[in-house]
Parts: structure tokens; sequence; C-alpha cells
């Protein structure tokens, strides 16, 4: 992977503090990328438009490059023909040997309060539409992935350093995102149960999420919450967090009732 290149084909739909979050995002995303991979992040837009001048002053600030021109003459300027582009809605999962194989990796330049669903389709679709979209997934699912383009580009690089899109995800996933995957796991897991689950039970529950999500048993209590079940939160603050009885780590979780 020689390049990560930002699309900021729909940079015009964005709000002044979408501007700095998205300026923020690309600087960071060049220190990571920089810094672990010697890859040069590159932004892309089609046209002078509003918003650009923003980014201008953020690239020269950050050492990033900023290139004004179609997607397609800049892709073939820099010769990466092994090229894809990561959409939450593309055509199929993305795995570690994609990236192995693409020299570019273009991710949608957008950062909107209320996502717009499909703009990154609409952005490969105009600029590189030859080009294979690919989603990264966790368990089958983009619940949980986290959206920045800076831990993005960090889940893409610890992913070719580990050999794994899912441990990559767990270590650079924001505990948000771990809540909300969580919140969604937790209705499935209880009802598999077929019974009014324990303290033991939800104890199982939080192991077997802590080995794929970056769950602690704070994020357990708030999914729990997040899923409609504030009754076994509140037993969970009550017999977890406030009695301290199990181990912080999901994968090494212990029960270790205080006796009375």
């Amino acid at each position: 992977m020689r390049f990560v290149i930002i699309d900021l084909g729909a940079i015009h739909i964005h709000s002044l503090r979408e501007l700095k979050s998205l300026a923020i995002q690309i600087e960071l995303t060049n220190s990571i990328v920089v810094r672990k991979l010697k890859t040069r992040v590159i932004a892309v837009a089609p046209m002078k438009t509003m918003g650009l001048d923003y980014i201008e002053v953020s690239s020269l600030r950050s050492g990033y490059r900023l290139l004004v021109a179609p997607m397609e003459r800049v892709i073939d300027m820099l010769g990466a023909k092994r090229t894809i582009v990561l959409d939450p809605y593309g055509e199929r999962d993305l795995r570690v040997e994609d990236l192995e194989w693409a020299e570019a990796v273009v991710l949608g330049g957008v950062v909107d309060r209320t996502p717009i669903k499909g703009i990154t389709t609409l952005l490969r679709n105009t600029g590189l539409p030859w080009a294979p979209t690919m989603r990264i997934t966790l368990r089958g699912s983009i619940l949980g992935v986290p959206s920045e383009i800076n831990n993005v580009a960090a889940i893409l690089i610890k992913a070719l350093e580990v050999g794994s899109l899912e441990n990559a995800i767990k270590e650079i996933q924001p505990k948000r995102d771990a809540i909300v995957r969580a919140s969604a796991e937790i209705p499935r897991l209880l009802k598999s149960l077929g019974r009014s689950p324990s303290i033991e039970d939800l104890v199982e529950i939080y192991k077997s999420l802590g080995t794929w999500l970056n769950l602690d048993s704070i994020g357990m209590m708030r999914a729990l919450i997040r899923c409609g079940r504030r009754d076994l939160a509140s037993i969970w603050r009550e017999k977890i967090i406030a009695g301290e009885i199990i181990s912080e780590k999901p994968g090494q979780a212990v029960l270790g009732f205080a006796r009375s």
C-alpha cells in the first residue's frame, strides 16, 4: 500500500465545524501513516470549491499533499493500477490480502454530523467507476467499525502489521463504537440463554464480547442500558463495578465474590 488517498469530492457539503474536523482527521491520518508505513497521504479534490482553502492550509501545516484534479487522472499520475475504494456499502468485505495487493486505498473524505448514506459510493461511481469497493466489517457487520478517517487508516496499518482485521479493529476501536456493537449483540446472547440471566451469565457474556470488542466493565454497563436492560445494568453496577469482582480484562474475567 503506497498511497492512502482521501477523496474530497463532497467537500462542498461540509459546514465550517465539519471542515475543521475533516482537516484534523486528515492530519492525524498523515501522522499515523507516515510514521508506520512511510506511505504517502494524498487528498484529492476534483475542482476548486468552497471549503477547499481550509484543507489547503491544513496540508501546508501537516505535510500531506493536496491535488486538485479528477480522481482518475490522479490515479494514473501515481501509477496506482491496483486501487481499491473503501465504502461501508461496498461490494464485499475487505481482507488483509486485499491490502497487501493494493497500491492505493481510497477513503471518502466525508465528515457530517448526519451521515449521508451512499455518498462514498456516489464519489466512487463518479471518479473511479472501475475500482472495486470493499467494506471493513467486524464479524459480518459494519456496526462497531470506526468511521473516522484517521481510525480507518490506523486499522489498515495495524491489520497489515498483525495480519488480522478483527484484531486491528479491536485495538483501534473507540469505546463508544464497542458499546454500540455490544448493545446490538447482548439481546441475542440473552435470548439464547432461555432463562433469566444471572450475574454469572452476564460475566460470561462480557468475557465473550471482550475477546473481539474494546469493551471494559463500564462499557458493558452502558451497553446494557443502551439495549434497554437497565435492570441488568443496575445489577452489573452493583455486583461488578462497585464490588470489583472481576478483572478489567474481559478475556481474563473471573468471578470473585467477596464474603460478607
